[in-house]
């Protein structure tokens, strides 16, 4: 019972600690912050780096949000952004910063591109992601919606965003960044270059409900990996490991059935004359504790502390204790695992006094 209830106390910390999204009100002409996080190229999401490592218009004043601790084994690095909106304030256009890029400041966008990075921004604790720039190829100049005549080999970056934000009485439902083509800035070649860096916002009402704003970034490609819980598949998983366990105990229990018989049938002289294959050349030896004791009840006990610290988990997420929230599933094998630990040092003992151990 004590187990049942330190699982019940984990939940309840895990809950508060995942769940407990402050839902954000705002009056109309209230400013709305938009969080930098981080930059990196689209093929490895996990090589992140500063949003403002990147030559972007930097806030007069760097202030950094708070993080949870999944937040911070995901690389997260959140600052409020220099970009002003307020609440349902269209802003057909806005001048974020001009700003004189260096050779080295082009060279730094010539990787993005090259390395197709993405950004991530952050409205009322919603995501959203762009591409920085863009390289045409051969092949997407075939594309008919490329209106404009491009080179290849050419490299360009997008310093306009327009941003959508859908909103539901004075809460926050969607948003999202879209990066305007039509205004992007050809940095091919190293040298420097003046780039105007604006916005553009556009409120739209929307009938969607606040509970259901999530929905939308559950299968988001660029999202930390999500569970979905397919029942079926669990249940049709389950059925056949039972049956293969099954079978194979049958087919085990016939086999030691049929070597004992015959054992049993045998002359003594014979039993001996007879040449010992498989299993039965080390039938003896299974009873013999083996040499190295203390690393043997290590890892048995490192095996169910981790064992356990799964079918925990799976339980928590079966649930829905653990959501779709950023860092929750870190956050919650960080506390699973401090939590299972005295199980992997109980099996550790026990197994270690049961083999003999002395080195107390």
């Amino acid at each position: 019972m004590k187990w049942l209830h330190l699982l019940v106390l984990t939940a309840i910390l895990l809950g508060v600690q995942v769940h407990a999204a402050k839902e954000m009100h705002y009056k109309d002409g209230d400013v709305v912050p938009i969080i930098a996080n981080k930059v990196g190229p689209f093929s490895n999401p996990t090589e992140t780096y500063k949003y403002y490592d990147m030559p972007y218009c930097r806030p007069d004043k760097m202030k950094k949000q708070s993080h949870g601790l999944g937040e911070i084994l995901s690389g997260d690095r959140k600052v409020i952004s220099a970009y002003v909106v307020y609440f349902k304030k269209d802003v057909p256009m806005a001048k974020l910063c001009s700003h004189k890029l260096s050779v080295e400041d082009v060279e730094k966008f010539h990787k993005a591109v090259d390395e197709e990075y993405f950004f991530e921004l952050f409205m009322d604790s919603l995501p959203t992601w762009g591409y920085i720039g863009d390289a045409p190829t051969a092949q997407d100049l075939l594309l008919p919606d490329h209106l404009q005549e491009v080179a290849e080999g050419k490299k360009y970056i997008f310093p306009h965003i327009h941003f959508t934000v859908k909103y539901n009485g004075d809460q926050i439902i969607e948003w999202n960044a879209t990066s305007d083509r039509n205004s992007r800035k050809d940095i091919t070649a190293l040298e420097p270059t003046e780039v105007d860096f604006t916005y553009s916002v556009k409120w739209l009402p929307t009938t969607a409900s606040y509970k259901t704003r999530m929905d939308k970034y559950r299968n988001g490609k660029l999202l930390p990996a999500t569970f979905e819980i397919h029942w079926l598949s669990i249940i049709n998983s389950f059925v056949l490991v039972v049956l293969l366990m099954v079978f194979l105990s049958i087919i085990l229990m016939r086999v030691l059935k049929n070597d004992f018989t015959r054992y049993m049938r045998v002359d003594e002289e014979e039993d001996f004359a007879e040449e010992e294959t498989g299993w039965k050349l080390i039938h003896g030896d299974v009873f013999r504790f083996p040499e190295n004791k203390m690393l043997f009840t290590a890892l048995l006990g490192s095996g169910a502390q981790l064992f356990c610290m799964v079918s925990m988990l799976l339980m928590l997420m079966l649930f829905s204790v653990v959501g779709v929230q950023r860092g929750a599933i870190q956050t919650a094998i960080i506390f699973l695992y401090a939590l299972t630990a005295g199980i992997g040092g109980y099996v550790s003992a026990r197994y270690y006094k049961q083999l003999g151990g002395t080195n107390w």
